[in-house]
Formats: C-alpha cells, structure tokens, sequence
C-alpha cells in the first residue's frame, strides 16, 4: 500500500470522527446515526486484525499452531474477567510472546 493512500484513509477516518463526534461543533445527526457512529472503532479495529489473525501470505493458517488464535481467545477472557484495559494488554502480551515461544520452539 502507498503511503498517498495509507495517508489519506487516515485524512478521512480523522475528518469523520472529529467532524461528527466533536461536541463543540453543532452538527446534528439523526440518533441512529449517532448510535452507528459509536461502532465505527470496534468494527475497524475487527477489520484490522481479523486478516491478520486467520492469514499469513495470503494462505490461511491452522488453528494448531496460530499462537495469534490463542492469544485473541485468551484476550477476550482476560477483558471480560478485568474490565481494566492496562492488565488486559499485559497480560495479553505476556501470553503471546510465552505461546508463540512455545509453538515455535
């Protein structure tokens, strides 16, 4: 990807949820739309990471041996059970890099 293109999706995604999130800005959206608004991150943080968890170069990976599988697993658990987001990444991270450690050994 170029980055003229990386560039301007991130002019465009800035400009989206500035222009419509920002209180001081009198711009009045239908309540739907304000309500579909609030989804926009987690649904482009799931577009983001899904190619990456389930792909490697274009070939899809086996669940056996995909240690970004387990980690994604073990990252909803421990967000459930924390509901803080600093012990989740963590705790998150030492499990990926101890996981991956082990497959790849």
């Amino acid at each position: 990807m170029s980055w003229f293109m990386i560039l301007g999706v991130a002019v465009i995604v800035f400009f989206n949820r500035y222009y419509f999130l920002e209180p001081n800005l009198k711009v009045k959206l239908p309540a739907l739309m304000n309500k579909m608004l609030n989804y926009s991150a987690p649904c482009l943080l799931s577009a983001i990471s899904i190619p990456v968890i389930f792909f490697e170069r274009n070939e899809l990976r086996g669940t056996l041996d995909n240690p970004y599988l387990y980690a994604t697993v073990f990252c909803i658990v421990i967000a459930f059970y924390f509901k803080k987001i600093l012990p989740s990444v963590l705790l998150s991270l030492a499990f990926f890099y101890f996981i991956n450690f082990l497959i790849n050994q």
